[in-house]
């Protein structure tokens, strides 16, 4: 600790001057009581000059981290271990560990306060809120003061162990693993026609293939019938992601914003999909230009299934750059919007335009945190024409506040309406694992 910057208080040196001052007083008028006096504040100086900050006194640190790669939202525990590898004891130790100021303690606190004898050791835990990207630690700060604590050294130190924190931005690999679940991109329909399972028979037509014909029914009757399989049509997917404003809020200071979750799910469902053989396209809502994103004439970026992973990236991309367009921290600072209903009269609707642009008889997800009244509207929209509506939902409600419970009325009554009209809901909490939500939104895909 010695190479620190060393700071002296000085509190002691009024116990120097008053001990000079009496012994001068004492010898001056002979005074053997005030000599014996001047004994007292000259002891609290000699305390002061001999108590410092020792000399050959070293502090090691270690931080580590519980998750390498943890998902947006996910509470990352960090330990952090001092050790004091000198052979003198630090009587007053104080770290504090350099947390970036993007991300938000969750709980606990990133410093220490202790005593330390020589060969001791002393640990802290304190939990942060992971958000996509890297984010590098600062060096901790050690604080040792001496016994009188006139003296103290502080000084930066390089710690052992994890320094970058790196939050999961895209998926590597689709959430469900076991590939004798996958179909083979099919599903079945309630019409009949070529496919596999039965379906009905019908009369006769001329031009039925030969062998389609009941030749059971013809032997026995002598009258021609055609069987009739039930169709299968190739499973096509859309991914619709919520990016307007009203998702550009956040739990508490420092955790990931309802946009930023959305564009997170979005892309752990596109990697799922397209590893299960589905066609899948993918749009966003809520974008402009000044996030990257190439828009159509009508407003929506739109990656179609056949241009590829590189399409739909860019949409990812500019989704999480519209997460980024907060315009300040204090502003995002709240469970839900209070003024839902004002952004509903303001934001564009875009339903006319996801109908116009969504292939026939797909299956829409919808990837939203529902703080508004939009995600109802266009999840009951698409299913009156004749769509598969699922909505997956990660939930950025805090009920901390009056406003945060209200806002979780309002979030429960939207998720109650949805299913009500036919539209399956996911709802993510972020305490859950994202894979277990991600089995449950694409079962119906998916599974046999």
């Amino acid at each position: 600790m010695s190479d620190g910057v060393r700071e002296r208080s000085g509190r002691w040196s009024v116990a120097g001057v008053g001990a000079l001052t009496l012994a001068g007083v004492g010898f001056l008028y002979t005074a053997p009581l005030v000599i014996a006096a001047a004994a007292i504040p000259a002891a609290f100086a000699a305390y002061d000059a001999l108590t410092t900050v020792p000399a050959r006194g070293r502090v090691r640190v270690a931080r580590s981290f519980d998750a390498s790669a943890p998902r947006p939202g996910e509470r990352v525990t960090v330990t952090l271990t001092v050790e004091n590898t000198g052979d003198s004891a630090i009587p007053d130790l104080r770290v504090v560990d350099g947390v970036p100021d993007e991300l938000a303690v969750a709980s606990g606190a990133p410093r220490v306060s202790t005593a330390l004898s020589a060969g001791a050791a002393t640990t802290a835990e304190y939990e942060v809120v992971a958000k996509r990207g890297t984010y590098e630690f600062d060096a901790p700060v050690a604080r040792a003061r001496s016994f009188s604590g006139s003296t103290a050294v502080t000084v930066d130190i390089d710690p052992d162990g994890d320094t970058e924190l790196v939050g999961q931005r895209a998926v590597d690999a689709p959430p469900i693993t076991d590939s004798t679940t996958l179909r083979a991109g099919t599903q079945t329909t309630d019409r009949g026609g070529s496919g596999l399972e039965f379906h009905a028979t019908r009369e006769y037509q001329h031009g039925d293939p030969v062998n389609r014909l009941n030749w059971r029914q013809y032997a026995k009757t002598g009258e021609l019938s055609t069987v009739e399989f039930r169709e299968e049509h190739a499973v096509r997917a859309a991914l619709v992601v919520d990016a307007r404003t009203p998702t550009r809020v956040v739990p508490g200071p420092g955790e990931p914003t309802g946009t930023e979750l959305a564009g997170y799910v979005g892309r752990r469902l596109h990697g799922a999909l397209t590893a299960a053989s589905i066609d899948t396209d993918v749009t966003a809502v809520g974008l402009d230009a000044s996030h990257g994103a190439p828009l159509g004439p009508d407003g929506l970026p739109w990656a179609d299934a056949a241009d590829g992973r590189e399409s739909a990236a860019l949409v990812f991309e500019a989704v999480e750059a519209a997460a980024d367009d907060t315009p300040s921290p204090d502003a995002a600072w709240q469970s839900a919007p209070p003024n839902a209903e004002s952004w509903d009269a303001a934001t564009t609707d875009w339903v006319p335009e996801l109908g116009e642009r969504l292939p026939p008889r797909a299956e829409v997800l919808v990837v939203s945190p529902l703080l508004d009244n939009w995600p109802v509207r266009a999840a009951s929209a698409l299913a009156t024409r004749g769509y598969g509506v699922t909505v997956v939902s990660p939930d950025v409600v805090s009920e901390s506040s009056v406003g945060g419970r209200l806002a979780r009325v309002h979030r429960d009554l939207r998720t109650r309406t949805l299913r009500e009209r036919d539209a399956r809901v996911v709802d993510w909490s972020l305490d859950d694992p994202l894979d277990t939500v991600l089995d449950a939104s694409l079962s119906h895909l998916l599974s046999q």
